[in-house]
């Protein structure tokens, strides 16, 4: 087993569990971490043991010993440094979504196909063994036909805090990443081509500078319908999918499966337990010199029916009503 040596960018909530994750993976060497302030990422450094820290991102670019990078920085960043990170022949994971709209994603997509380096899109619930169970009772037939789809995400987000209490320097996007997730679990779970997409997203709030809601409705090949609604307004969190099928009514809350009340399955695995699951994915898509399961073409799938939803917003009222500060 040869040794993969690995970056991280970013410092934040979500770079703890990428680095918990790869020293938990066989064989893995956590070379460098890179992040804006100095302070912060030498005290990452020393929290998770890499060997090195520090704020330029073209060191680990230049750094002919790094294999791999994990993105874990702000969204509006993820397209140039993930098209760096693919020119130096580096390996990436990065986290959704990989760019703020479909060009920027179409163009990632191409570069990681040109370059040959490996690109894994961290859709992480499709690493999660709950959504793993619905996708094959689904695809089993068990469910029957499914008629609908509903998700409910809702949060409370008018402040640029994350979910581990840190104050951002970025500001979050309800639809190109929040969004990202839940309409890539439909479509990964549903498993059938989109016929047409329409959506209504809210004006720019004072305060963020970017929409707080938005709502989807889709139209499946099979003829199910899915609508899925997001919102950082909501006081009191909810998330949960329902699937409306010929067997009865599917409900996913957690980690727990149940038909017409009953449990089918139920899990206690974590967010460490699916990034765990995921970033062994693309080590070992490495190792083996294959693509990893999930890649560049399911981050356009997503991206290519977001972008039709803020389109429609954009084309068909005010534009600055609705137009974010940032468009790659």
């Amino acid at each position: 087993m040869h040794t993969i040596s690995c970056a991280i960018v970013g410092y934040g909530g979500i770079a703890r569990f990428h680095a918990r994750a790869l020293q938990r993976i066989p064989g893995v060497r956590l070379r460098t971490v890179v992040g804006r302030r100095a302070e912060p990422v030498e005290s990452f450094r020393e929290a998770w043991g890499f060997e090195n820290a520090t704020t330029r991102y073209e060191d680990i670019m230049t750094d002919p010993g790094i294999d791999a990078v994990v993105i874990a920085s702000p969204s509006e960043v993820h397209y140039e440094q993930t098209r760096l990170a693919l020119e130096a022949g580096k390996n990436v994971l990065v986290e959704i979504p990989v760019a703020l709209s479909h060009k920027g994603a179409a163009e990632i997509a191409g570069l990681a196909r040109k370059s040959g380096s490996k690109l894994l899109v961290a859709h992480t619930r499709r690493f999660n063994r709950t959504g793993r169970f619905v996708r094959d009772f689904i695809a089993s037939g068990r469910s029957g036909h499914v008629h609908q789809h509903h998700t409910h995400e809702f949060q409370l987000r008018h402040d640029n805090v994350g979910w581990t209490g840190y104050r951002r320097s970025w500001t979050d996007d309800v639809l190109f990443h929040h969004g990202c997730h839940v309409l890539d679990y439909s479509l990964w779970t549903i498993d059938r081509p989109v016929r047409r997409i329409r959506g209504e997203l809210s004006p720019l709030d004072a305060g963020t500078g970017t929409s707080l809601d938005v709502s989807m409705l889709l139209r499946y090949s099979s003829e199910t319908i899915a609508a899925l609604s997001l919102s950082y307004n909501a006081r009191s969190g909810v998330n949960n999918n329902i699937y409306l099928c010929d067997a009865g009514t599917l409900v996913v809350s957690g980690n727990q499966v149940a038909l017409n009340g009953k449990t089918l399955f139920q899990s206690d695995d974590t967010l460490d337990d699916d990034v765990l699951v995921q970033n062994t994915e693309f080590i070992d898509s490495i190792r083996e010199a294959r693509q990893p399961e999930c890649g560049a073409e399911h981050a356009l799938e997503a991206l290519g029916l977001l972008q039709q939803i803020y389109d429609q917003a954009i084309t068909m009222e005010r534009q600055e009503k609705y137009r974010r500060m940032w468009e790659t």
